[in-house]
C-alpha cells in the first residue's frame, strides 16, 4: 500500500507475542510532530524508538505524545519519550486514571485479582500458582495533560485529527483519526489477523458490548486504512471491522453454549474451553478474565443469569 502522508511507523521489539509492536509518528500541520505510542520499556525498544524518531525529527520537535491504551508495549516508554521530548501525554481518561491508581496501590491492585479469582470458583491449587507470577508491572504514572474522555473530539494540538473511544481491549482504549484521508490510527482495537483480548475490568460493566459499540463507531467513520498496534496495515477497513464483529459475537455464543440450567463458575465454563489443555497461569488468568467479560455480556443481553452461593462464589447458568 502507499505510504500515508506524513506518517512513519516505528517498529520496536517484545520479548513476548507477538514479536513486535508499532509506534507511529506523525507529522503536524504548522510544524511539529505527534509520537502514538511508543513500546516496551526495554532498552531495545528505546534504541529502536530513538532511531525511528531521528530518522525524521529530532526528539525537541515532538509537540504531544498519544498513547493508545495503557498495556505495557504500548506505554512503557512514556517516561522516556517525555524526559527526551518533554511532550506532553494525550490518553484515555478511564486508562490514565487506572494506570495511577495500578501504580499507587499496588496492594489494592493484588487484593482485587485474588478476590476476582477466588470470587469466580478458581481452584486453590490454580490460586496459588496465579498468584505467584502477580500483577503485571505498571511503570510509575506520568502527569497526563490532556485525557480523552468518551464524547471523543478534535485531538488537542494536532489539528485535522480527533480520537474516537475504542474500550473492550481496555475501558479507556482510544484511536485517532483523519478525516481527510480516512487514516484511522488504531492501536490494539483493530488487529489484522487475530480478535483483540477483551477481558472483564473493574472500570466497566460489560466491556464486550463496550467493543461492540467502538466496532459500530468505528464502522461510521470514512475509513480508508487503518494502521493497527500489532501487524500489517488494514486496506480494507468495513470488511475488517464486520469480521471483528462476527467473531465477537460468535465468542460469546460459544462460551453461553457451555453453561446449563445448573449454574457453574466462570473457572468452570474457562476450563470447559480449554479441556484438557495445561496452559500457564497467566494464560490461564487471561481465559478467565475472556471468559468472564462474555458471561457479563450474556447476562446484559438476557441470555444469562448469575447467582451467588452461600460462599459467596460467582455463577452463572442459562436465562
Amino acid at each position: 500500500m502507499q505510504q500515508p502522508q506524513g506518517v512513519w511507523s516505528i517498529t520496536t521489539p517484545l520479548p513476548f507475542r507477538p514479536r513486535e509492536v508499532h509506534a507511529y509518528l506523525v507529522e503536524l500541520q504548522g510544524g511539529g510532530w505527534m509520537l502514538v505510542d511508543g513500546g516496551l520499556d526495554s532498552e531495545d525498544a528505546w534504541a529502536s524508538l530513538d532511531a525511528g524518531v531521528g530518522a525524521h525529527a529530532g526528539w525537541s520537535e515532538i509537540r504531544l505524545h498519544v498513547v493508545t491504551h495503557m498495556h505495557m508495549d504500548h506505554i512503557g516508554l512514556a517516561a522516556r519519550t517525555r524526559a527526551a521530548s518533554g511532550a506532553p501525554l494525550a490518553m484515555g481518561e478511564l486508562d490514565a486514571k487506572r494506570w495511577a491508581h495500578a501504580a499507587l496501590h499496588p496492594d489494592e491492585e493484588a487484593e482485587y485479582r485474588t478476590a476476582l479469582f477466588r470470587g469466580n470458583g478458581v481452584s486453590a491449587e490454580m490460586l496459588e500458582r496465579m498468584e505467584q507470577g502477580g500483577p503485571t508491572p505498571s511503570t510509575q504514572p506520568l502527569g497526563v495533560e490532556y485525557p480523552l474522555g468518551a464524547a471523543g473530539g478534535d485531538l488537542p494540538l494536532a489539528a485535522g485529527w480527533s480520537w474516537v473511544w475504542t474500550p473492550g481491549h481496555t475501558a479507556g482504549h482510544v484511536a485517532l483519526f483523519r478525516a481527510a484521508d480516512g487514516l484511522l490510527i488504531a492501536g490494539d482495537a483493530v488487529l489484522p489477523r487475530v480478535t483483540p483480548t477483551v477481558g472483564v475490568n473493574r472500570q466497566r460493566r460489560d466491556p464486550v458490548g463496550d467493543y461492540l459499540d467502538a466496532l459500530t463507531r468505528l464502522g461510521s467513520l470514512r475509513l480508508a486504512c487503518i494502521l493497527p498496534g500489532h501487524g500489517e496495515p488494514i486496506t480494507r477497513p468495513a470488511e475488517r471491522l464486520a469480521e471483528l464483529r462476527q467473531a465477537t459475537q460468535a465468542e460469546s455464543q460459544a462460551i453461553g453454549a457451555l453453561l446449563s440450567a445448573r449454574p457453574s463458575t466462570a473457572w468452570d465454563v474457562a476450563r470447559r474451553r480449554y479441556p484438557g489443555r495445561d496452559l500457564p497461569p497467566s494464560a490461564w488468568v487471561q481465559a478467565l478474565r475472556e471468559t468472564l467479560a462474555h458471561l457479563q455480556h450474556l447476562v446484559a443481553a438476557g441470555q444469562a443469569r448469575r447467582e451467588l452461593t452461600s460462599e459467596n462464589v460467582l455463577c452463572f447458568a442459562f436465562a
